[in-house]
């Protein structure tokens, strides 16, 4: 962490110790009798606050494990947990865990204030030399002579002297020239160490030790640079990505944005945090058993695009402070990342062959509007695993270079995905020993290394001429100039963000904004005879597997949520509830279906929540088929079957399920889709159900048939269809989808009407004129037309949200590798009352009109096109003037 606040007389738990100059102040006297008075309890504490003991972070027992206060636990007896027992040899000095037998010593051997302290292996070095000092009560570093603090604000690298005056610390200058001349400045010998995820400092340039690696996908997430602890013990767990995409709705997801970029500031502001967060995730969700889809807004380009361009601004950009970044955003996982474990093919080795048409058509839109300066400008991509055709994307130049830093002006750093440098050599064998991985990675455009693959070995790739210190100077440039943006060089006073404190962690209105998200994303797929909502049952009985659960609610990488009800607390505030589990996500067993039955003869109603969690898909964890897992499917129909009144299917999951059998089951009057939503999902949930509500959430993936897996292998990458291959996605799958993309029903009806069906008239020329400008590009596309629609609640009920998807279907729609359709367009429209008219205007671009042939080339397509919204059409005539 760059620095700590001071934080009063009461310190809480998490608060680092550093070393820093003896003052005397209550934070640097220790109370050490416990390990020199003989059966002393071998704690050493805060003499001011002696429930307070130095504590190893997380009872790591690893080299580099950092040390904190924490609440003394002595009482704990578990062998695991002497985290807190030191014993402190007077005669060498050394002060040594004894859960670990590792020694107190100061991180990458810093003498500056600030210098953090963790364990290492012992050694003679005079870093792990310690005494006491009667006098003043402090614990003194015999080779800094500085004392062991926990509450000082460390000073940043520009307050100090004579790093202040020199021109790296000088503001008025461009980011440009100060990088430059901070880079001069720091000699070969302390580079190596800044090239790992958890870099160490470099005192040439007073620069502390940085974790990089944060995470906040949805919220603020467990990951290596982030703390819940003292007064930033939890954080708003916005839905998982997932079920925000099913919204449609970009100002939630700037909003989300935004309030996850101050949480993620806060925490980085009490120094329990970096402010570098590798989030989101852009992979799109081409096959339904990826274990990551959940992370990604979904199936197509142009949602993921206007998900990134909406998320990626909000987290790192506000009028507030227009010089610095909020935070860094890193978009991931860069490229054509979609497979974890399948088949006997693992991401760390495998080889994404990818047609140009397809890239350029769907695997890197979102990927450019994320980066592009007149995108979302985010300033950190990382590099996938995976290999796309032959060359693995860490050492991939074409991507990197080419695409990234080239055609798309990206001037942010890039990482490694963790580990995927030392992949290049070990797994995809496309290097045989580590100078020439280096090489290749550094050369490609790989800045950092999430892992310490750069750190071991750049040394003696440089010592060998595998790689020069310009090319080492380049990467670093890329890094200090994301920190530089992020005001680490700036003084505190000129930066409104610090002001951000823990007080901004989960407020009530990011409480709110996690409910809103949740209600928005979900999606209602079957609602017979408008069973839903429920009409005050008087008892319902709550069935199944993930009725009773919070932490699948939130998906994977997720944090620490305040507060995170279950789907059957949240019920029961409206009713009287019976619960049974019915049956586990996976296995076997039946024996609780028939008090599942019971239960559900007794009650007014059942609801049936049920589904996937984290050991069915995830990270590293792909499914091998789209069916429900275990014996849910029986368990549902059973109950569904017994039941005695309505019975609504709630399905948790971020993959697609085959709900043929529920859709056509008639003892099921409902489903409704939840993806993982989130602290608030169990209340949205229940809402929607009781119509505190009115759903209006679309489905962000085509729900196939179970037997789609069988005529496509994961590893074809391919999203056209082909004799081996049906096709993927709603723009090129060819077979019948259970439910498709887009779809979502209401509590009310709407009508979709063209304002003028007049046909409209578009030369080609005007479509090549933007196409060959040689300033085209995805991000900004200039309108050749526009459609408009107006829109009617024609319920006589319901105020409801509504979501307007528009198509295009070109004039060869399906054939010769075409989309049979694409989204160009979406808006969310709030709060439609029953009658009322809402007229949309949605511009057509030349993008929208043209068409990606096998060399991955855009080209206008001539004849005539379909303008569609919820299944009416219009003409839209591409003509060729000659």
């Amino acid at each position: 962490t760059l620095f700590t606040l001071c934080l009063g007389s009461n310190l809480p738990n998490g608060t680092y110790v550093q070393l820093f100059s003896c003052d005397g102040s209550f934070h640097q006297q220790w109370d050490v009798s416990g390990v020199f008075v003989s059966g002393g309890d071998q704690t050493i504490r805060l003499k001011t606050q002696e429930t307070m003991c130095l504590d190893i972070s997380g009872y790591g027992t690893d080299n580099g494990s950092m040390i904190w206060l924490f609440n003394c636990h002595t009482n704990d007896k578990n062998p695991a947990h002497q985290n807190q027992e030191w014993t402190w040899n007077t005669k060498s000095g050394n002060i040594v865990s004894t859960l670990s037998g590792l020694c107190m010593d100061t991180a990458n051997d810093g003498v500056w204030d600030g210098t953090e302290i963790w364990i290492w292996e012992c050694d003679s070095d005079s870093s792990q030399q310690w005494y006491y000092n009667e006098t003043d009560s402090s614990i003194r570093g015999a080779q800094s002579g500085l004392c062991l603090d926990a509450g000082s604000i460390a000073p940043r690298p520009c307050d100090l002297s004579p790093f202040n005056g020199y021109p790296y610390c000088n503001p008025n200058l461009s980011i440009a020239q100060r990088v430059q001349d901070l880079v001069s400045r720091i000699p070969t010998s302390e580079m190596f160490g800044l090239f790992g995820n958890n870099a160490n400092g470099a005192s040439s340039i007073a620069l502390p030790a940085y974790q990089w690696w944060s995470e906040a996908l949805h919220g603020v997430a467990i990951s290596p640079g982030v703390s819940f602890t003292g007064n930033t013990p939890c954080a708003t767990s916005f839905p998982q990505v997932c079920t925000t995409g099913a919204t449609f709705d970009v100002s939630l997801f700037a909003a989300i944005g935004e309030a996850v970029s101050t949480e993620a500031r806060a925490f980085a502001n009490v120094g329990h945090a970096g402010l570098t967060f590798w989030a989101p995730n852009l992979n799109i969700f081409r096959d339904p058993r990826w274990g990551r889809g959940q992370e990604t807004p979904g199936e197509d380009p142009y949602l993921t695009s206007e998900y990134v361009r909406n998320f990626v601004y909000n987290m790192q950009y506000s009028e507030v402070d227009p010089r610095h970044l909020k935070v860094s955003s890193c978009c991931k996982h860069f490229a054509a990342y979609s497979l974890e474990d399948w088949g006997g093919y693992s991401r760390f080795s495998f080889d994404a062959v990818v047609t140009q048409q397809d890239l350029e058509d769907t695997y890197l839109p979102a990927f450019e509007v994320c980066i592009s300066p007149d995108g979302a400008a985010g300033s950190g991509i990382m590099c996938s695993y995976n290999a796309v055709n032959g060359i693995p994307s860490c050492a991939n130049s074409l991507l990197l270079n080419d695409y990234a830093r080239g055609q798309w002006q990206f001037d942010g750093y890039i990482t490694g995905d963790c580990e995927a440098i030392q992949c290049i050599q070990y797994d995809h064998h496309y290097t045989n020993n580590t100078d020439a991985t280096c090489r290749d990675a550094l050369s490609a455009g790989t800045d950092i290394d999430c892992g310490g693959f750069y750190p071991a070995y750049l040394s003696q790739a440089l010592s060998h001429n595998a790689v020069n210190v310009s090319m080492l100077q380049s990467a670093l440039t890329h890094l200090f100039s994301v920190q530089m943006r992020l005001g680490f060089f700036d003084p505190v006073s000129s930066q409104p963000y610090m002001n951000i404190n823990a007080s901004s962690v989960n407020t009530i209105e990011n409480q709110a904004l996690a409910l809103r998200a949740a209600r928005e994303g979900m999606v209602l797929l079957k609602n017979n005879n408008n069973v839903l909502p429920l009409k005050d049952p008087k008892n319902v009985a709550v069935i199944g597997p993930n009725a009773d659960v919070t932490t699948t609610m939130q998906g994977n990488y997720y944090g620490q949520p305040c507060s995170i009800p279950s789907p059957l607390e949240s019920i029961g505030t409206y009713t009287q509830t019976t619960y049974n589990i019915g049956c586990e996500i996976e296995g076997t067993d039946t024996s609780q279906f028939s008090k599942a039955c019971t239960l559900a003869q007794e009650a007014k109603a059942t609801i049936i929540i049920a589904g996937n969690n984290g050991t069915v898909e995830g990270e590293g964890n792909d499914r091998v088929n789209i069916t429900w897992p275990g014996v849910q499917e029986k368990m549902i129909a059973a109950v569904a079957a017994c039941s005695a009144g309505p019975v609504i299917l709630v399905v948790m999951s971020g993959g697609p399920i085959d709900l043929t059998t529920m859709k056509n089951n008639p003892d099921i009057d409902a489903i409704m889709w939840a993806g993982y939503p989130g602290q608030a999902g169990g209340q949205a949930i229940a809402d929607a159900i009781f119509g505190a509500f009115s759903p209006a959430g679309r489905l962000p993936h085509t729900v196939y048939p179970a037997n789609y897996i069988n005529q496509v292998p994961m590893t074809d990458m391919g999203m056209r269809p082909s004799p081996t291959n049906p096709g993927r996605t709603y723009r090129f799958f060819t077979g019948q989808s259970v439910y498709p993309f887009g779809y979502g029903l209401s509590y009310t009806t709407f009508t979709y009407q063209w304002v003028n069906l007049t046909k409209i008239e578009i030369p080609s020329s005007a479509i090549s004129k933007v196409l060959y400008s040689g300033e085209f590009n995805r991000v900004q596309k200039p309108t050749v037309a526009q459609v408009d629609v107006v829109v009617t609640n024609t319920g006589s009920t319901w105020t409801s949200d509504t979501v307007v998807l528009v198509f295009v279907i070109g004039p060869n729609a399906g054939k010769n590798g075409n989309p049979i359709k694409s989204l160009f367009g979406f808006t969310r429209l709030f709060e439609v009352s029953p009658g009322e008219q809402i007229s949309v205007q949605f511009p057509i671009s030349a993008y929208d009109l043209s068409i990606v042939d096998e060399n991955g080339k855009r080209l206008p397509d001539i004849g005539e096109w379909k303008i569609e919204v919820e299944g009416s059409q219009m003409t839209l005539n591409v003509f060729d003037e000659e």
